[in-house]
């Protein structure tokens, strides 16, 4: 699959990576809109990390689903958060999401900026009308 790969502000190139293989628990994202978000600009917050596929904000289309996954099918038009808090733990109860364990481990492969990308069903939000589905994704939800 084509993605942008980043290897810094002046440098973005297209490149080929495969299409993510899901597993139990997961979906993989036809991605449609991919934003881009004030740390993707930030040069000193992502170069030492480069070459990396960024795009965090992401909305797409479900294009298949990993085994144990109910709530989603394939077709179904979906946004999804790049990190999620529980809202279970100590932490999320007492107002503090941003050191939750969760949070910290959900994330998604590659990026927004690739047709393809993996995610975990925690990091899915369900939109049934295009309408919905772009307030939804802006935040306005």
């Amino acid at each position: 699959m084509r993605v942008a790969m980043y290897y810094s502000n002046q440098d973005v190139r297209l490149a080929e990576m495969p299409v993510p293989q899901i597993g139990p628990g997961e979906v993989l994202m036809r991605v449609e809109a991919s934003g881009i978000c004030g740390t993707d600009l930030l040069e000193w917050y992502r170069l030492h990390k480069a070459p990396l596929v960024l795009g965090h904000e992401v909305a797409g289309v479900v294009a298949a689903v990993g085994e144990g996954v109910e709530k989603y099918k394939e077709g179904d038009r979906i946004c999804a958060a790049h990190h999620v808090p529980c809202n279970k733990c100590h932490y999320c109860l007492s107002g503090h999401h941003t050191v939750c364990d969760t949070l910290r481990r959900t994330n998604f492969d590659p990026g927004g900026w690739a047709y393809f990308a993996y995610l975990t069903k925690y990091l899915l939000k369900r939109q049934p009308s295009l309408s919905r589905w772009l307030v939804s994704c802006a935040g306005k939800d």
